[in-house]
């Protein structure tokens, strides 16, 4: 019983997250410990296997700091498709500028987005994310940003 209901639940979320259409994600934000603006672009692709949509970023903070990376996400969409949870998961370059040191440039970013998709596909909503280098550097201080965003759905 257990395994057709993980089954079913599982199916359900492939099948919600397959309906994505690919989109243009545009946040503007904050990173938490310098306290610098910060802007943040990202490419969120067709879904392809079991629901896992390709990403590209680009950010850029007042403070010089850049960041450019690609993964993968995931959107758990609810019922009435109306409320989303979407992770991610990128690998990217980081440039200092006169931002924090985060000791090398290779950087992981991990994202949580919490939103509301209205009826024409447009998405907007709040995020956070934080950049590490998984300890490839050490010492390995990482940086959290907080931001909200606006999503188009292309065609």
């Amino acid at each position: 019983m257990i395994l057709r209901f993980a089954l079913v639940f599982f199916l359900g979320l492939v099948g919600a997250a397959a309906a994505d259409p690919p989109r243009l994600t545009g946040s503007l934000g904050q990173q938490m410990s310098t306290n610098d603006p910060e802007a943040y672009l990202r490419y969120i692709g067709t879904p392809l296997l079991y629901g896992m949509q390709p990403v590209l970023g680009v950010s850029v903070a007042a403070n010089g700091a850049a960041w450019v990376g690609a993964g993968g996400a995931y959107t758990f969409r609810s019922s009435d498709q109306g409320l989303f949870l979407r992770v991610s998961s990128m690998a990217g370059l980081y440039i200092k500028g006169s931002g924090k040191d985060l000791h090398g440039p290779i950087q992981f970013r991990t994202a949580l987005d919490l939103g509301i998709t209205q009826p024409n596909g447009m998405e907007y909503g709040i995020g956070a994310d934080h950049r590490s280098s998984a300890r490839i550097y050490r010492p390995n201080p990482g940086l959290n940003s907080v931001y909200l965003f606006a999503s188009v759905p292309l065609p």
